[in-house]
This record gives C-alpha cells, structure tokens and sequence, in this order.
C-alpha cells in the first residue's frame, strides 16, 4: 500500500473506500476515483483479486491477464500525487454463493484491519451491490457513482474482449506505458538502422530512440582510439533507462534503434570475450523487447568519422556473429532481405503493424 495519512489520524476522518479488480484499469475507474476522493477525507483504492477467477475472464479474448501487483502498481502510479488516496490490494475468492460464504466475510474482516478499522462510504457504479455491501461493510453507506457511464463509456468487460489497443485513449498514462511496445531494429554498421528507426516511428505517430552507444561517444567525439571497458555499463544503462522514460510517451509503440545485443556484439569483437553485466541484463530481459527485425547488409558500408574500413568478407563474418549472438540468447529475429530501400520499409511497417495484436492504426 502506498503511503499517506497516517492510521492514526484516521478517527476523525470521514474514509471512504472504491474497489474493483481494475483488469485493466481505464479512465471511467479513473473518474469515479477522482469523484470519490471529493467526498471523503481518506479514499481507499482497493484492488479485489482472485487469480483463477481473473484469469478465466480473459481466457478467449484480446487481454493477457495481469497480477494485482501490476495493477495496484498502475493506479499506485496514476495517483502518486493525491496524498489523501491510497491503494492497496486484498484477496477476495469469487464464489456463486457470495452472499453465504464465510471466506468473504474474512476477506473483509482483513481489509477493515489493513485500513484502520472503518468505513464509512463505499463507492460503486453498480445498485446491484447494495446488498452486498449491507452485508459485509454494514456500517458503511453505498454511494452510486456515474453508473450510465457518462464521463468515460467504456468498460474493462469491453477492453478485455476487443484488445488492449482498441480502447488505447480509454487508457491512463501509466497502464498506456506497460503495453507500449518495443521494437528494435537490428544490424550490424551501416544498415539503414537509423533511418529505418526514424521512417518507422514517424509512419507510427510515435517516438523513437536513437542508438545510445552513438549518442554516447558523440559526447566525448570519439570511438576507436578512446574507449574504456568501463563503457560498456553506462552505455547499457544509458540505454535502458531511456528506453524506459521514452515508453512513458510513445503511442502504442517505440521504435529503437539498435539493443543490448549489440553492445554485447562490439564489446566481443573488442576483447574476444562476452560483458558480465550486459550477459545479465540480457538474460533478465531488462529492454522488454517485443520484436527483433533484423535488417540484412545491402547498403554501402558508410564511413561516418566513427566506423573502420571493412571489406565485405570481414561484413559478412560481423553479420553472421551478431546473428550469432541473438540466437545465444534466445532471441528470434524477424529477418528484412530486401536489396531496395522502400522494399525494406514497407516490410518492416508490415512486421510493427502486426506485432501490435493485429490492430490497425
């Protein structure tokens, strides 16, 4: 649970308490939060879960299931700067015979310990729980919230059977950032990586990241003759976190420019041996990438002030050990061949336009 008020302060405290298994949390949960808050001095946000239940209700439909972890952690987020609410989960066994099931009134019982003991309003959209809740939280008086959904129509019902993407703008920020997808686009020097990236993340609407290693020893305007081992690490956590801050504000995808694997690549072809610490995060899948499109060497090995002279044998020899590592790691590539420029493009655009769960954009 997040933290806020004190317990303590509770007694004179008009609380106030929203649940809902948020599965997956949306705008219209959003609002009713902000109109509960109003009307109380504490709101608790309270995340009721049973696993096999959930997981039965997205079996068939377009939503993958996601713990109650994952969900407090979304709401936790969207609502980090309202100190009077706090969030919190509780494990509630869905049962036919609700209304007759000691278990629940346990599950109640631990709740109202978890969160000082009282209730004072509890918050639905639904006047079908309203013998529900006389029952467990008797003390507590029901409030209706914008049952006809007038604020936002949408329901978590109708994003678990139409898909994640479908209901994108019924999503708050912080369940948006989870489902962004990553894709990198991969290669040895001198692909088109870069432009690809670019071409890719302006046809998508979205942002992409530039290849970090670049940007790095852009800063200290050199490569070959400068470098230190110790590059490695600030170079793959460089890379990480900026992944990370630009999936905050990147439309249904992010398009990166090359990944882990290729530091892995340059720091093989360096000292003959692989990187402690880069292996780990590669292993731990720390980049979160969701597809791999690995572009073939058709274009003029360009000599940019950072790149060596290579001739085609050495390029393909370079070409073959990336792919090499890849399949080290597990990773399947989505492999471009294609001599043409707009060739390679449109190809790409098929593979990122059907990775996002079969949504258009």
């Amino acid at each position: 649970m997040n933290f806020g008020v004190p317990i303590s302060e509770y007694k004179n405290k008009k609380i106030g308490l929203y649940g809902g298994k948020f599965l997956p949390f949306h705008k219209g949960h959003l609002n009713c939060i902000f109109e509960a808050q109003s009307l109380v001095d504490i709101l608790f946000v309270v995340v009721g879960y049973d696993d096999v239940y959930d997981k039965s209700l997205c079996e068939n439909t377009g939503f993958e299931w996601v713990s109650s972890r994952v969900r407090e952690r979304w709401i936790t987020k969207e609502l980090k700067n309202f100190k009077n609410i706090r969030v919190l989960s509780q494990y509630e066994k869905r049962s036919d015979d609700y209304m007759n099931d000691d278990s629940i009134f346990d599950s109640h019982k631990e709740l109202l310990s978890k969160i000082g003991g009282k209730v004072d309003v509890v918050f639905s959209s639904e006047h079908e729980y309203e013998e529900y809740f006389a029952k467990y939280l008797p003390q507590a008086k029901h409030h209706i919230i914008d049952t006809e959904r007038s604020a936002f129509n949408i329901s978590a019902t109708e994003i678990r059977k139409n898909g994640i993407f479908h209901s994108w703008n019924f999503l708050p920020p912080a369940v948006r950032e989870h489902y962004v997808k990553r894709i990198a686009i991969c290669g040895i020097e001198s692909v088109g990586k870069s432009h690809l990236t670019k071409m890719l993340a302006k046809h998508f609407e979205t942002n992409h990241l530039e290849e970090y290693g670049r940007l790095y020893y852009d800063e200290i305007n050199g490569y070959a003759d400068i470098s230190e081992p110790s590059d490695y690490a600030d170079i793959a956590a460089g890379h990480v976190h900026l992944m990370n801050e630009a999936s905050k504000k990147s439309n249904k995808v992010l398009m990166v420019d090359t990944d882990l694997v290729y530091t892995q690549f340059f720091h093989f072809m360096e000292t003959g041996e692989y990187h402690e610490l880069v292996d780990t995060m590669l292993k731990l899948k720390v980049e979160k990438i969701d597809e791999y499109i690995f572009i073939e060497p058709h274009n003029f090995h360009e000599l940019d002030g950072t790149r060596r002279p290579v001739t085609d044998v050495e390029r393909q020899k370079r070409n073959t050990l990336l792919k090499s590592i890849y399949e080290m790691y597990g990773i399947k590539l989505k492999i471009v061949d294609e001599m043409e420029r707009n060739k390679r493009f449109n190809q790409c655009r098929v593979i990122v336009r059907s990775s996002i769960t079969g949504q258009t954009f």
